[in-house]
């Protein structure tokens, strides 16, 4: 039996003792409530702990799950006063401690899935409580039987050329590690595949052709990357050739890929790359992590959700600063017409109207980006933007505080591939601590700054407040850790950041002076795909009313039909339709309606509201491509819903323009002229 080098020597397998690698022998009574179990784990930095009867165990409970049971908005009051034996966790791995190491390596380290991340417990012969083994631990105690094995197989090929008369014996017993390496690679718990920069996979194990599901035993090799969407599939191939040309960096680069597979549909994988210079091949460990990325999807939105509720009050107060104005003036403007006062005087208060007006939108707009779900779908996108519009989003917040804010943003793009709406979420969570930071503070000052670095871009945001303790900073990103009180925050803010910068390739870190203040850094790959327009690219059409106003000559005396059930809206666009482009224009509040009057006459133009009563404007549309196919090119949308990916999806699907509500006159001229422009008169 082979021996193992510890730090106490060299130790032979068969007689380590379980014992020595116990991490821990905390444990709880099986009676204990679930929210002592969840208290006991804020004041002890384990993982698991086991749950005993007496001595004897019982089962074993995990932060992770508790967390999750008493983390839900009533989860205290559902689960707080149950037992912790209701909530032990299922098919936990339990040795005795005679059990020799090599088996609790095979037991513990071919667990599936999620599991295999679980720690262990160790218990005697009468299933009494001895301590939790680590899963840690147990991997560096097989890295340091392979260490063994290729230390081996290195004294065997020294000894080839030492003495020939040993041939048979050192070839038999180099073939004999080979074996080993071969169980440990086929019974490895991810995906193996050795590939060539073109992402063909030359040598694979069997973990890997199940979860890529490939038929073992398939003939040739595959490509990778063919699995990979057009969208990252270039950036996978640049990570390939990147370890190539850099072979002097040995350390494992960490990615994420959306992956298509035929038998499974899409899913999402976490790959480990790294070159391997002897055979010229990068190796890359797979592991499957969709029901990972779901469950952390899922705490983010609840994080946004929290998110809004502090910002509410904010909210509403600068909306409701935009909408007196709008009133006020209204009135003054009602006023001042009955007195006949000049035009220029009642001109300026139709201008605060309308500034008014589309700030107001302008709020709503950023809140409806913080509030849809989590989309899949990354796209270049300039950072420099976002943390602008954190700052006018935060702008309440920050003036209420009395703090000042200081940016140091470079005057070129800064771009990175992301979900704009997550990127903003982790600076409005950064910001937010900060000023939570400087609140009692004499100094209240705030710095963010974006910088590029070894081609990424580093964002910092940094605080005059209170610091952190030194102890408290190896805590701060886990989950419902906090140092605040319960009315201030949940303890998952800085967790759920750090989940949305893993996700897109990037790196988060924290520096702090106790009572001098704390700086975050947060950075990501910098991308150069220029293929994809920027998110939020503004839109260069320079059509406004007073262009259009000039080329009376150009327009005939067009039929238009609007249809929406505000009869607001269809006013306003009548009038303005009438006033300058002296179009003939009906209004009706729904599609059957409409039906009834495209049956009636001949219109050049519709334009309709998305919902509606009785026939909405999904199936006037249809109604529209079958009855009036060329009536369909001239068709646009208007709508005031909030966004939902669903109304997004099937809006995009249709190809029609869409003029989203709240809109100035000069957008809705611009969006008809390019309707005209294009298909000409129908």
């Amino acid at each position: 039996m082979p021996a193992v080098e510890s730090s106490s020597g060299s130790v032979a397998v068969e007689d380590v003792d379980l014992v020595s690698l116990v991490e821990h022998r905390e444990c709880i009574q099986a009676t204990e409530t679930t929210e002592n179990a969840y208290k006991w784990f804020q004041t002890h930095n384990h993982e698991y702990v086991g749950v005993v009867s007496g001595t004897r165990l019982v089962g074993m409970i995990s932060r992770g799950h508790i967390g999750f049971l008493l983390g839900a908005r009533f989860g205290f009051a559902l689960y707080g006063q149950q037992p912790a034996d209701q909530h032990l966790m299922k098919n936990h791995l339990q040795i005795a401690r005679d059990t020799p190491l090599l088996k609790v390596l095979e037991e513990a380290l071919s667990r599936k899935g999620d599991s295999f991340y679980d720690d262990v417990a160790l218990v005697d012969s009468q299933e009494s409580f001895l301590g939790i083994i680590s899963v840690q631990t147990l991997v560096r105690w097989q890295s340091k039987l392979i260490l063994q094995k290729s230390q081996l197989a290195e004294q065997h090929r020294q000894a080839l050329h030492e003495n020939n008369s040993q041939l048979f014996r050192s070839l038999n017993e180099l073939r004999q590690s080979q074996g080993r390496f071969e169980i440990l690679f086929e019974n490895s718990a991810l995906g193996v595949a050795l590939m060539n920069t073109r992402g063909e996979v030359e040598t694979g194990n069997r973990r890997l052709e199940a979860l890529l599901d490939i038929q073992p035993g398939a003939s040739g090799p595959f490509n990778l990357s063919a699995l990979i969407g057009p969208a990252e599939r270039d950036n996978f191939l640049h990570l390939l050739t990147e370890h190539e040309s850099n072979t002097s960096g040995s350390n494992p680069r960490g990615s994420e890929f959306l992956l298509h597979l035929p038998g499974r549909g899409p899913r999402r994988f976490k790959f480990f790359t790294s070159w391997i210079r002897e055979t010229g091949q990068v190796c890359a460990l797979l592991d499957d992590i969709t029901e990972q990325r779901v469950l952390e999807h899922r705490l983010i939105q609840k994080e946004k959700s929290a998110l809004l509720d502090s910002l509410v009050g904010g909210i509403a107060h600068e909306i409701n600063n935009k909408l007196a104005p709008i009133i006020g003036f209204s009135e003054l403007l009602l006023a001042q017409l009955e007195l006949g006062q000049p035009a220029d005087k009642l001109a300026r208060y139709c201008t605060m109207i309308r500034d008014s007006a589309m700030e107001s939108a302008k709020i709503i707009r950023q809140l409806l980006q913080l509030s849809r779900p989590v989309s899949a779908e990354l796209s270049p996108c300039d950072l420099r933007e976002i943390v602008k519009e954190v700052i006018s989003f935060l702008k309440f917040r920050i003036r209420e505080s009395r703090s000042e804010v200081l940016l140091e943003l470079p005057d070129h793009e800064a771009v990175i591939r992301a979900d704009p709406t997550q990127i903003k979420q982790v600076v409005i969570n950064l910001l937010l601590n900060a000023l939570d930071a400087v609140e009692k503070q004499a100094q209240k000052q705030l710095r963010m700054s974006i910088s590029e670095r070894d081609n990424k871009i580093v964002l910092k945001v940094a605080d005059t407040g209170h610091g952190i303790k030194p102890e408290h900073l190896p805590q701060i990103f886990d989950p419902f850790f906090t140092t605040k009180s319960v009315e201030q925050g949940s303890g998952l803010g800085l967790s759920v950041c750090l989940s949305i910068v893993k996700q897109h390739s990037g790196e988060i870190s924290v520096k702090s002076v106790l009572n001098s203040g704390s700086e975050f850094e947060v950075t990501f790959p910098r991308t150069f795909d220029a293929a994809v327009p920027l998110h939020g690219a503004k839109d260069e059409t320079t059509i406004t009313r007073r262009n259009m106003a000039e080329k009376p000559t150009e327009m005939h005396r067009r039929r238009v039909l609007i249809v929406d059930d505000e009869e607001f809206i269809t006013s306003m666009i009548q009038e303005v339709l009438r006033n300058d482009l002296n179009c003939s224009v009906e209004r009706v509040n729904n599609g059957l309606r409409a039906v009834t009057r495209l049956q009636q006459a001949d219109f050049d133009f519709v334009i309709s509201d998305v919902r509606m009563p009785e026939l909405d404007g999904f199936g006037l549309y249809e109604w529209l491509k079958e009855h009036r196919p060329r009536l369909a090119r001239h068709f646009m949308f208007i709508t005031g819903d909030a966004g939902s990916q669903d109304l997004n999806q099937k809006l995009e699907s249709l190809g029609a323009p869409v003029l989203r509500k709240p809109f100035s006159l000069d957008m809705l001229l611009r969006e008809y002229q390019k309707l005209s422009v294009a298909g000409g008169k129908a």
